[in-house]
């Protein structure tokens, strides 16, 4: 049976509910907040910051560095430092204070085009220079925090590759220079492989048409790009159809030489020609004619020709016994090398610096320059050979022998070189089947 509420009692409940229902109404502040933090945690991430995580991300930020302005400055001829820094407007404080960071990187040596950058704040104030000396070194001047500047020097390794040339000696590129700079040799390098095999091949007197050269040397790469020659590995020379090798070696105690495929020395102890890259305009006669004099007088010696002031190189380790002049041998220089040898420099234009009597020499240093003082029709060298006292012909004579590798060497000898023996071995193949090819379609 329903039980029905008595009226008094439902007044009693609506009455109860309204008062409570104004109590939530006009209840403080802080209940409606707590009410919205809960509901926070469960909405998105807003990606509006607060005032909050501003601050902390304030805190957090690294600083963006302040902005730097470079520019270029190249140098002119008779530049230094203090005039470029004086067309920048550069205080000569600031150059004393870089001069000192730079300590042994000596930047009072500048050399005209090369570019040096300057850098600036934002307030204008020089903050560095760096000057690149070559394609593998930076030096770097920077200010740092505490207002003083420091140097360092920034250095490329390059990337080393072997390269292979070979050319043939033709009428057109008749002597190794000429070769060489058909192939796109350096004149450094072309040097180097004259005084390689300088003491068995005269290049003044002893190249044929048809003599023939292989290189093997280190290339030196930067992104690709080949910036310099390196040391020559190997290197093999065809004169008259008689082979010459040479291959580098440095032994384990560091002893750096070249020597032919069984390690025996290229090095003598004289050298053939002491000017490079001259031609023979008269060889050793004892019945010669004398050009000037018109009668028979002994040429006791071998004629250079060559450009005035070409280098004239000691022909061997010795001392110098005489740096003098006479008229009929012009400006002259004699070397004592030991007890027997004695070899003889004459017409010279000039001396070299440092040589006088007394003065010792190493083989293959300039001692004079070719000129043509004293009885001599143009430029040329006229050298001596004399073995105890008596003259010998410089072409022919026997030279004495540098070191061999040492025998507790020879097998670490074999396995350094035989795989550059190989290489050479593979060009020479290939370059004698170029020529094959050629003296077959010649012969047609």
């Amino acid at each position: 049976m329903q039980r029905l509420i008595p009226s008094l009692h439902l007044k009693a409940i609506l009455a109860l509910s309204f008062i409570a229902l104004l109590i939530a109404l006009f209840l403080p502040s802080r209940s409606v907040e707590s009410t919205h933090a809960v509901l926070t945690l469960d909405l998105p991430a807003d990606d509006t910051p607060t005032a909050s995580d501003s601050n902390e991300n304030a805190v957090n930020e690294t600083p963006a560095p302040p902005r730097e302005n470079w520019h270029m400055e190249t140098v002119q001829e008779g530049d230094n430092l203090s005039l470029i820094f004086k067309r920048a407007g550069i205080s000569a404080t600031t150059l004393h204070h870089i001069l000192e960071a730079a300590e042994g990187n000596d930047l009072k040596r500048l050399d005209p085009g090369q570019v040096i950058e300057l850098g600036y704040d934002q307030n204008n104030r020089l903050i560095g220079i760096r000057l690149r000396r070559d394609v593998l070194t930076t030096i770097e001047i920077l200010r740092t925090v505490d207002d003083r500047f420091e140097s360092t020097v920034h250095t490329v390794e390059p990337t080393i590759k072997p390269i292979v040339k070979f050319a043939t000696i033709t009428k057109t590129h008749s002597s190794l220079y000429l070769a060489g700079q058909s192939i796109a040799m350096s004149d450094r390098l072309i040097m180097e492989m004259a005084a390689l095999f300088q003491w068995d091949i005269s290049f003044a007197l002893d190249l044929r048409e048809g003599d023939h050269f292989v290189v093997l040397y280190e290339g030196l790469y930067v992104d690709d790009s080949l910036i310099r020659e390196g040391e020559i590995l190997a290197a093999h020379f065809t004169n008259m159809g008689q082979p010459f090798d040479a291959f580098r070696y440095e032994d384990p105690s560091g002893k750096v030489g070249y020597f032919d495929h069984a390690g025996v020395s290229l090095r003598k102890a004289f050298i053939r020609d002491p000017v490079h890259f001259s031609y023979v305009s008269s060889s050793f006669n004892l019945n010669r004619m004398h050009p000037i004099h018109k009668r028979k007088m002994p040429h006791r010696g071998i004629d250079y020709a060559a450009a005035r002031g070409t280098p004239v190189l000691a022909a061997g380790d010795g001392k110098v016994i005489s740096a003098t002049r006479n008229e009929a041998s012009g400006k002259f220089i004699v070397l004592q090398h030991g007890e027997q040898y004695t070899t003889k420099y004459l017409h010279l234009s000039n001396f070299a610096k440092g040589i006088k009597r007394g003065a010792s020499v190493k083989q293959g240093q300039t001692i004079g320059y070719v000129g043509s003082t004293g009885w001599a029709t143009g430029p040329h060298l006229h050298y001596e050979f004399l073995v105890s006292g008596s003259h010998r012909n410089p072409r022919t004579v026997t030279l004495p022998d540098a070191d061999p590798v040492a025998r507790i060497y020879l097998d670490d000898f074999k396995r350094a070189t035989e795989p550059l023996h190989a290489q050479l071995q593979v060009q020479l193949a290939l370059i004698d089947t170029s020529l094959s090819g050629s003296n077959a379609q010649g012969s047609r």
